[in-house]
C-alpha cells in the first residue's frame, strides 16, 4: 500500500500537482469528488457548511461530525485495497502513524497565488485575495477543530515545495522521486513482518530533550514532575489496523506512560463531540491489548487536574 498525502495552500497549484502525481504513479486520487461520489453510494451527503457555523451551531456540529467520521472511514477503507494520493482532507494526520507514507505541503508566495487564482477563475485581484484568505482561514479552523493541530506547522510534513520557482509538473516529479526514496526502501527493508519494523514501532527512542506535540502535554509533564511521578513520553506505538497483506493502516502512541502505575495516558483538549477519533483508538487498543491499562483524560478532566495543581505551585 502506497500513500502520498498532499496538503496545499489555495492557489499554489496543489490540485493539479496531485492529479499529475496520481496519473504518473497509477495511485488512486482521493479528492473532494472521489469522496462525494463514494459516500453518495452509501446515501451520505456532505452537509456543505462553513466551519464557523459548525463551531457555533450544535446541530450543524453533529451533522458535520457524522459526515467527517464517515469520510475518514471511507479513506481508510480505500487504503486497504489501493495505493492513494490524498489531496487535503487531513490525510497527513490520518496517516501520520504509517511510516511509509510521504506527507507533502505545497506552498507559494501570496502574490503568486493571487495571480494564479485570478487566471484560473477569471476574477479580479480583490476577489482573488478575498477567496484565498477565506480558504486559508477555513483550513486553519478545520485542522484545529477536527485534529487539534496547526495547519501552518511545516514540521508536520516530510517535504515542503514552493511552486513559485518551479513548474507544476516538475513539482509532481520531485514528489514521486521523494516517495521512492522515502517509502519503498522502508516497505522492503522494514516491512510489517520484519524484526526491524517491530523494534522501531515498539521500542522507546534514545534519550533526548522532550519535544511535545501540544502545550497541554508539556503542562501535564510539569505537573507529574511536581508530584515526582515517573513518566515516559510516547514510549510505545500500538498497531491497531492491518490490511490483508499485513501492511499497517493505523497505529496509536499514547501521550504518557507511568511505569510505577503501569498506566498509559492519552490527553485531549478537544470538546467531547470532537474527541471521537481518540475515543475510537482507545476502544480499539483495549480490544487488541486487554492487558494494557490506558486512560483518556478529556478536556474537563485535564482542566480539573491543572486547577488542583496550580494552587500548590503558588504556595511554593
Amino acid at each position: 500500500m502506497g500513500i502520498i498525502t498532499i496538503s496545499r495552500e489555495f492557489g499554489s497549484g496543489g490540485e493539479t500537482i496531485a492529479r499529475m502525481v496520481s496519473e504518473k504513479t497509477g495511485f488512486l486520487l482521493v479528492n473532494k469528488e472521489t469522496i462525494a461520489e463514494g459516500l453518495a453510494g452509501f446515501g451520505i451527503e456532505n452537509p456543505a457548511l462553513r466551519i464557523e457555523k459548525i463551531i457555533t451551531d450544535e446541530e450543524a456540529e453533529e451533522s458535520a461530525r457524522l459526515y467527517i467520521e464517515a469520510m475518514h472511514d471511507f479513506i481508510y477503507d480505500l487504503a486497504i485495497r489501493n495505493s492513494l494520493v490524498i489531496l487535503g482532507r487531513g490525510g497527513s494526520i490520518l496517516f501520520r502513524d504509517y511510516p511509509p507514507a510521504l506527507h507533502v505541503k505545497v506552498i507559494a508566495q501570496f502574490t503568486n497565488r493571487v495571480k494564479r487564482v485570478m487566471k484560473l477563475y477569471n476574477i479580479n485581484a480583490e476577489t482573488a485575495v478575498k477567496l484565498i484568505k477565506e480558504q486559508d482561514s477555513d483550513k486553519r479552523l478545520y485542522y484545529r477543530q477536527i485534529f487539534d493541530v496547526n495547519w501552518t506547522n511545516l514540521r508536520s510534513y516530510d517535504l515542503v515545495l514552493n511552486t513559485e520557482s518551479m513548474g507544476l509538473e516538475d513539482t509532481a516529479d520531485i514528489i514521486i522521486a521523494a516517495y521512492h526514496l522515502h517509502a519503498e526502501p522502508r516497505e522492503v527493508r522494514d516491512g510489517p513482518n520484519g524484526i526491524e519494523f517491530e523494534e522501531r514501532m515498539f521500542s522507546a527512542p534514545e534519550e533526548e530533550e522532550e519535544k511535545f506535540m501540544h502545550p497541554s502535554e508539556e503542562e501535564f509533564a510539569h505537573m507529574l514532575d511536581f508530584y515526582r511521578i515517573r513518566w515516559d513520553y510516547e514510549p510505545k506505538t500500538f498497531l491497531l489496523e492491518w490490511d490483508s497483506e499485513g501492511n499497517v493502516l493505523e497505529a496509536f502512541s499514547p501521550d504518557f506512560y507511568l511505569p510505577d502505575q503501569d498506566l498509559y495516558i492519552e490527553l485531549t483538549t478537544q470538546k467531547p463531540k470532537q474527541a471521537w477519533k481518540k475515543n475510537r483508538k482507545i476502544r480499539r487498543m483495549k480490544e487488541l491489548y486487554p492487558d494494557i491499562s490506558v486512560r483518556l483524560i478529556d478536556k474537563k478532566g485535564f482542566e480539573s487536574l491543572l486547577k488542583k495543581h496550580k494552587p500548590d505551585n503558588e504556595d511554593m
